[in-house]
């Protein structure tokens, strides 16, 4: 089928729904050991050591030796024999293959093993060494018919909650965010001979709808519960599963509240260490400047705020201004006000996309252009144009940037993930317009896809809810190459991510103005 581009307006409006579809970014983008201190701390009982190669390169090493006893830690029973299953996977040979389990397209991936688990046969058609038979599962969060909801010989039912409030008055399709899925399921047989079922529900950007759409999830009898961005809705969330007993990998959130609770794992840095990330950079660009901060009025969204105002404090940073503004304010001429009286030379704007692009679109209006620090979406930039570029925006992410077909500079430490990622998208989706103001969030979407679905091959034929927990929580390595180090062990069990990525607008080589990285995996 031929490619037809959205006209630009259709483009806006799909970029505006996928704003909370495709940043599913569950896994991939950041990680090794989150923060603040209360994260760093190293457990007192780890729970699992792995063995990867080195940083940059895909990896699907989850290791812990054959035969030593497994430390005992939360949602454990004591040290058991582990017994470690390898398993190696072949080429591929095609750019559209599924990348869960290989390196890139068309090579070999590293073999695979994981502590605790029977033969693990990865998909792409590899051959395992026979094993005689799986051992217990360190974990012990889940009863036995808890265990096994979701997951079948031939199948692995996962569901997402999302805001999805636009996704059909917009013109968008939730299998756009399906793809790397479709194209593991037909390329590869899906993981370990089980194919992959991901469905969602609409959270609406809201916290007591957002336990509604987890609540129908876990109705579909789902292996695991995942969560988009949200800052407000994944705390509720978090509460909900605790009672449900219910799997949930979750995107950035606070780590307040979330004392106890057992059920939630994130693999991406909390929003205290992205407020940490922000004032880092500020300390790297704009020592000297006066800051403003124009943030969330949410106590959900308040941590990271304090996070970056104790780090600028350490770095010598000045803060003369703070103004909170509720969600989806709509103007922001009092704000704007604020921080011209105030001279402020840098805004951080501590807000969603859709919301920092109307802040910016309303200062230029108002012939104000400091230097403004925020999260680095395309629509933000390709929205503004020229006026992302005067001067350029800076931004901290926890997933990569992405510009369709550009291989150079800090896109080539991954452009195998971007060339795999765009292949995908022709085989399956050709329509999908990558190079418009979405095509940023489906990489980001498919990239943890991606790094998801190497952690559930390593939990093997065997698998089950709480060989998965054992498999996530003893992880460290990089699971593809667009992604930082994940190190579960390093960190308090649940929370494996502490590095963020620095971006600055530019004009790409098509001639729209997206982010490129500039520092990537920048630790505390």
């Amino acid at each position: 089928m031929p490619h037809r581009p959205r006209r630009p307006a259709q483009r806006h409006r799909r970029a505006a729904a996928l704003l909370g579809l495709a940043a599913l970014s569950v896994v991939a983008a950041c990680s090794s050991a989150p923060a603040p201190d209360v994260l760093s701390a190293p457990r007192s009982t780890p729970l699992g050591t792995a063995v990867v190669g080195a940083q940059g390169q895909p990896v699907l090493d989850a290791t812990a030796p054959a035969g030593s006893a497994a430390p005992t830690g939360p949602a454990t029973g004591p040290g058991v024999p582990t017994g470690a299953a390898t398993s190696s996977v072949g080429p591929t040979g095609r750019p559209s293959a599924s990348a869960a389990v290989q390196a890139g397209a068309g090579t070999r991936a590293p073999a695979a093993t994981v502590a605790g688990g029977g033969t693990t046969p990865a998909s792409g058609g590899g051959t395992a060494a026979a094993a005689a038979g799986p051992a217990p599962a360190r974990s012990t969060l889940f009863t036995a018919g808890e265990d096994s909801i979701g997951i079948t010989p031939t199948s692995l039912r996962m569901c997402a909650h999302a805001a999805l409030t636009y996704g059909k008055a917009f013109n968008t399709d939730t299998d756009d965010l399906n793809v790397f899925w479709t194209a593991l399921n037909a390329e590869s047989n899906g993981i370990n001979g089980r194919k992959v079922e991901v469905t969602y529900e609409n959270d609406n950007y809201s916290p007591d709808t957002a336990v509604q759409a987890a609540t129908t999830c876990v109705s579909k009898k789902i292996f695991m519960l995942l969560g988009g961005i949200g800052f407000d809705q994944i705390p509720a969330v978090r509460n909900y599963v605790e009672r449900s007993h219910t799997l949930y990998l979750h995107h950035s959130a606070t780590v307040e509240g979330s004392a106890g609770q057992r059920y939630s794992f994130s693999e991406l840095p909390t929003v205290e260490r992205l407020g940490e990330g922000f004032a880092q950079l500020a300390a790297s660009k704009f020592r000297g400047k006066r800051i403003g901060i124009i943030e969330r009025d949410s106590a959900n969204w308040k941590p990271g705020v304090t996070a970056f105002k104790a780090a600028a404090a350490r770095y010598g940073l000045t803060v003369v201004a703070d103004v909170a503004v509720p969600a989806s304010a709509g103007n922001y001429t009092g704000p704007i006000t604020t921080m011209k009286n105030a001279n402020v030379d840098v805004v951080w704007i501590w807000l969603n996309a859709l919301e920092s692009t109307q802040v910016i679109k309303q200062m230029k209006a108002q012939l104000y252009s400091p230097n403004i620090m925020a999260f680095p979406f395309n629509l933000t930039t390709q929205t503004l144009g020229d006026d992302a570029l005067g001067p350029p925006l800076d931004g901290v992410a926890m997933y990569p940037a992405y510009s369709r077909g550009d291989y150079s500079g800090t896109f080539a430490s991954y452009a195998d993930d971007m060339k795999q990622f765009e292949g995908q998208y022709a085989r399956y989706r050709p329509n999908a317009d990558l190079s418009g103001a979405g095509g940023d969030l489906l990489f980001l979407n498919w990239t943890a896809q991606k790094a998801l679905a190497v952690q559930l091959a390593l939990c093997g034929k065997d698998c089950t809810r709480n060989r998965f927990v054992d498999v996530l929580t003893g992880y460290r390595g990089t699971p593809t190459s667009s992604a930082c180090p994940i190190d579960f062990p390093g960190s308090d069990g649940y929370r494996g991510a502490n590095q963020v990525t620095f971006m600055s607008s530019y004009r790409a080589p098509g001639g729209a103005v997206n982010w490129r990285e500039t520092r990537k995996c920048v630790a505390p």
